[in-house]
């Protein structure tokens, strides 16, 4: 029997796919720049590639945040100063709060039984806010986030820093998320049960031994 449960955040709990779009948009039109699908289409291509890099462990979120702007700017031959630009972009960023579907009456149901946590690879000060306008944040015992835990997913670190910090043992947690590489291996690799959000129905191509799959966040009541 589970004591507590553990979210990621972005494409789990909060539609990032949506937040990213409506934050890029806002931002174009802030600075008067115009932009088309293949602009979107650069800017997701590229961030892609350095989120990949991020869970390689080759470089950091800081840096995904840092780069993206700067490269894309490069490649459409755009002369901004990038860094305003990106500051633009994570203050539009933090007011997006599209849920995924089923979402916020998974997090009431599981609430009324469980301790919940949050574990993002992100910004804390922009994750809390985000829960809040999307009103998830009361039902969080606490929010781990890589900025201030001091380790990203998948590294152990991360995943034995949050259990430390919740004082509550791996065998009594369910970690919850939709990436395999960040959230399904790495909690693995630490013996903490895990369940993958898996909507798209992807192939599990690390193989890796997963506790729950669900393609629903409804999913959730069947199990807990």
């Amino acid at each position: 029997m589970f004591k507590a449960i553990f979210f990621d955040i972005d494409d789990t709990l909060l539609n990032f796919s949506v937040a990213n779009r409506s934050a890029f948009v806002k931002s174009f039109g802030a600075f008067d720049l115009q932009h088309d699908d293949l602009t979107y289409s650069t800017y997701k291509q590229i961030n892609h590639q350095l989120w990949e890099k991020q869970k390689a462990g080759q470089i950091t979120v800081q840096d995904v945040i840092n780069s993206r702007f700067k490269e894309l700017f490069l490649a459409l031959k755009i002369e901004i100063d990038h860094d305003h630009f990106r500051d633009t972009f994570q203050g539009n960023l933090a007011r997006e709060h599209t849920l995924e579907d089923g979402a916020a009456e998974a997090i009431e149901y599981l609430s009324q039984k469980y301790k919940l946590f949050a574990a993002s690879n992100s910004i804390l000060h922009q994750q809390k806010k985000r829960l809040q306008l999307a009103g998830l944040l009361p039902h969080f015992t606490d929010l781990y986030v890589s900025d201030e835990v001091g380790y990203e997913k998948p590294d152990q670190r991360f995943f034995q820093t949050c259990l430390a910090r919740s004082n509550i043992a791996k065998e009594d947690i369910l970690f919850i998320g939709d990436s395999l590489e960040a959230d399904i291996k790495g909690a693995a690799a630490c013996q903490i049960p895990t369940c993958w959000y898996n909507p798209k129905q992807l192939e599990n191509k690390h193989k890796l031994d997963i506790t729950y799959t669900i393609q629903h966040l409804s999913d959730l009541a069947k199990i807990l």
